[in-house]
């Protein structure tokens, strides 16, 4: 049995580190309530850009473009998959990695090669010890990225496209839905998902279009691509903030759990040691009192 030394050893390394965990989660907090409303603003002005997009598109008849349609004589998908660099997030990157791996399993069954193109470390630590090919590994960018990045992704990206080397891209990242709740969510890239067909009458949206909407159709493209990575990469930082916070908030009441648990056998230890003195004591003294 533990001496009441370790015990009160063990509640003061617990508390110190439920001081921890309390400090990350507070910083957590503060880096959470810093990008959600980033998050939740771009959100918006993609979902009214891709409606957009589609608005002119619906008015450019005849429109071909190489970047709406799959390069069949390629046969390699490549994935973004959006990591992050640091861990302390619960099952934030272990959701991740378990979608990805099923994933490539599901493509490589169908006879697709695989390439990843990965952002943040702890995706590139968990694929560079095994066999699946990178094409790309970003780490380090994502405490502090702008729009900048993501158009160098997204050109990076087209431009392999365009070269005939994939058949379609994908980006894997995790949608912040809530503090409690972050969702692995796989969204196609390329090519560029355009809903042609539907119900919509060609001018229902009453936009006046200059030059002419087949030309403001492809200079929205690029746009497009590189607002979907952008978001793709807040969504990412937001929930892993998310998830790090409900993980230290987790943590510390497991410390206070075991805190308190470890001071009740404490108390109870001590209890018994004194309760045994005190018969040493009135044992010697009747045997004293017996001579």
């Amino acid at each position: 049995m533990a001496s009441l030394k370790d015990i009160k050893r063990q509640i003061q390394a617990i508390s110190q580190t439920r001081k921890l965990t309390k400090a990350m989660n507070m910083v957590a907090a503060a880096k959470l309530r810093a990008i959600q409303g980033r998050t939740e603003t771009l959100r918006a002005y993609a979902d009214e850009h891709h409606r957009l997009v589609n608005a002119i598109g619906n008015q450019s008849q005849g429109f071909d473009h190489p970047l709406l349609h799959f390069n069949n004589e390629a046969n390699k998908i490549e994935i973004v998959a959006i990591s992050s660099d640091r861990g302390l997030c619960g099952s934030f990157n272990t959701n991740l990695c378990h979608m990805l791996d099923k994933k490539i399993v599901a493509l490589r069954k169908a006879g697709h090669g695989v390439s990843l193109f990965l952002i943040g470390r702890k995706f590139k630590d968990y694929y560079s010890r095994r066999q699946v090919e990178i094409s790309h590994a970003l780490t380090g960018v994502l405490a502090n990225f702008d729009y900048l990045l993501a158009q160098e992704i997204a050109e990076t990206l087209t431009n392999k496209f365009l070269e005939g080397y994939l058949r379609e891209i994908w980006i894997l990242t995790t949608r912040f839905q809530g503090v409690s709740r972050q969702e692995p969510t796989l969204i196609p890239f390329l090519p560029l998902v355009h809903n042609e067909v539907n119900n919509t009458p060609k001018n229902a949206y009453g936009y006046l279009v200059e030059p002419d909407p087949t030309t403001l159709f492809s200079r929205l493209i690029p746009r497009s691509l590189a607002i979907m990575i952008f978001q793709a990469l807040l969504e990412s930082v937001t929930s892993e903030n998310a998830a790090r916070m409900q993980a230290m908030d987790n943590a510390s009441k497991n410390c206070k759990e075991i805190t308190q648990s470890l001071t009740t056998v404490y108390n109870k230890l001590r209890q018994a040691t004194v309760t045994n003195e005190l018969l040493d004591i009135v044992n010697g003294s009747e045997a004293l009192a017996a001579v």
